[in-house]
C-alpha cells in the first residue's frame, strides 16, 4: 500500500501532454506573480494613493466579472488550444509593451491599468479554456489529481514568485519584472507545441453562446445552496482576499520594510495557501465539510483581523501565512461543493461563476477597501480598512453558520 502511494499522487504527470501543461504553467504564474508586485509597486511610486492601488484592482476586476460565462461558453466551441495560442500570445505582448514603456521613462498610470485591463479580458477566455483543457489531457480516473496538481501551480507560484519580485525589484526596476513575466509565457506556449493527439473541442451545447449562458445562471439562481455558496464566496473575496493590494502600504509606510517586505509578505500568503492546499488533500477526507468551512471562514477573518492590528512586520508575515492556510481551506471547501452539487452538463458553467467570485471579485473588493482607507487617513488608513473588511466577513460567517451545520446533520 505504501508503495502504490506515489504514484496515485501525481498520477496526471504521468500523461505527457498534462505534464507539459503543467510544467509551463508553473513557470509562466511565477512571470504573472512578478509582474503583479511590479505593477503594485510602480502605481504606489507614482501616485502615493491607495485609492490608485483600488483602480488597478478595478481594472483587472471589470474584465473577470463581466467576461468569464462568456470565455466559458466560447471554450465549448472551439479548439481550446487554439484558443490558448492567442490569449497567451496576447498577454505576452501586453507585459513586453509595459517592459518597454517602464524602462523608457514613459509610463503612466493610465497605462498601466489599461495593460491590466486588457490582460484580464485575455484571462477571462484563457481560463475557461485551460480548465477544460484538462479534461481532455488525462483519463477520468486522474482527473481530480490532474485538477489539484493544475491548482499547484498557481499557489507554488505565489510562493515563489513575489519573493523573486522583492529580491529584483530594487536592483533591476519593475521593468526586469515586466519583461520576466513576457518570456515566461513562451513556456505555455512551447508546452502547447509539443502536445500531441488532444482532442480539444468542446461539446457545443445550447445553439447561441446567450443560451448557454443564460442556463448556468437559471441554475445557480434557483438552486438555493449553489446561491450560497456563491455567495460566501463572493463575500470572502470583496471583504477577505482584497487586503492584497494594500500590501505595498503595509511593507512601505507601516512596517518600513521596503520591497523586499513586500515580496516576503505576498510569499507568506502564497505559502499558507500552498500549506492550506496540501493539508486539506491529505486530511480533509470526513464528512463534515460544512462545519470545517465555518471554523476555517471564522478563522480566516480573525487573521485577517489581527494582521490589522500587527505593530510589527514579524507578526503580520505570520499571520498572512495563516490567512493563506485558512483561505485556501475555506475556499476549497465552496469548490468542492459546488462541483458535488451540480449536475455534469452545468458544472462548467457554474465553476466559471466560482472563477468570477475567485479572480475577479477581490480585485473589485480593491477598490471599496482602497476607497475605504483613503477616506481613513490614506497611507495611515489601510489597516483600519483591512480590519472592517475582516469584520464583515466574519459576520458573514457567523450568519451563514447555522445553515452549513444543519447540511452537515442531514449528510
Amino acid at each position: 500500500m505504501v508503495a502504490s502511494a506515489p504514484p496515485a499522487r501525481f498520477a496526471a504527470l504521468h500523461h505527457r501532454n498534462f505534464a507539459l501543461l503543467w510544467v509551463g504553467l508553473l513557470v509562466s504564474n511565477v512571470g504573472t506573480w512578478m509582474q503583479n508586485v511590479g505593477q503594485s509597486w510602480l502605481v504606489l511610486q507614482l501616485t502615493n494613493s491607495p485609492l490608485w492601488l483600488g483602480l488597478l484592482g478595478l481594472s483587472f476586476a471589470i474584465p473577470m466579472i463581466v467576461l468569464p460565462l462568456m470565455g466559458g461558453a466560447v471554450a465549448d466551441r472551439v479548439r481550446r488550444i487554439r484558443l490558448l495560442y492567442v490569449t497567451q500570445a496576447g498577454q505576452m505582448l501586453l507585459a513586453l509593451a509595459l517592459g518597454a514603456l517602464t524602462v523608457s521613462g514613459a509610463v503612466r498610470v493610465w497605462q498601466i491599468l489599461l495593460a491590466s485591463f486588457l490582460g484580464a479580458v485575455l484571462l477571462a477566455f484563457d481560463n475557461p479554456a485551460r480548465q477544460a483543457l484538462v479534461y481532455d489531457l488525462v483519463p477520468q480516473e486522474d482527473l481530480l489529481n490532474a485538477l489539484s496538481l493544475n491548482a499547484a501551480t498557481y499557489t507554488g507560484a505565489a510562493l515563489v514568485g513575489p519573493a523573486l519580485a522583492g529580491v529584483l525589484l530594487v536592483p533591476l526596476g519593475p521593468a526586469a519584472l515586466f519583461f520576466i513575466n513576457g518570456v515566461s509565457f513562451l513556456a505555455v506556449l512551447l508546452a502547447l507545441a509539443a502536445m500531441r493527439g488532444v482532442r480539444s473541442r468542446g461539446s457545443g451545447g445550447p445553439a447561441t453562446l446567450g443560451q448557454a449562458m443564460r442556463a448556468g445562471l437559471t441554475y445557480a439562481w434557483r438552486t438555493r445552496y449553489v446561491l450560497g455558496l456563491l455567495g460566501l464566496s463572493a463575500m470572502a473575496a470583496i471583504f477577505g482576499r482584497s487586503y492584497q493590494l494594500l500590501l505595498p502600504i503595509f511593507a512601505r509606510d507601516i512596517w518600513s520594510a521596503g520591497p523586499a517586505g513586500y515580496g516576503l509578505l505576498l510569499s507568506a500568503a502564497g505559502a499558507g495557501a500552498l500549506v492550506g492546499a496540501l493539508g486539506l488533500a491529505a486530511f480533509g477526507r470526513g464528512r463534515r465539510q460544512g462545519a470545517l468551512m465555518v471554523l476555517s471562514g471564522l478563522a480566516f477573518s480573525l487573521s485577517l483581523m489581527l494582521f490589522a492590528l500587527s505593530p510589527v512586520f514579524l507578526a503580520g508575515f505570520l499571520l498572512l501565512f495563516a490567512a493563506g492556510v485558512l483561505a485556501t481551506v475555506f475556499t476549497t471547501l465552496i469548490s468542492t461543493q459546488l462541483q458535488l452539487t451540480s449536475p455534469n452538463h452545468l458544472r462548467g458553467r457554474v465553476m466559471s461563476l466560482y472563477a468570477i467570485t475567485l479572480i475577479g471579485l477581490p480585485s473589485l473588493g480593491a477598490l471599496a477597501i482602497g476607497a475605504l482607507a483613503e477616506r481613513l487617513g490614506g497611507l495611515q488608513g489601510a489597516p483600519e480598512a483591512v480590519l472592517i473588511g475582516g469584520m464583515v466577513m466574519g459576520a458573514t460567517m457567523v450568519v451563514a453558520a447555522p445553515a452549513l451545520w444543519r447540511r452537515d446533520t442531514k449528510s
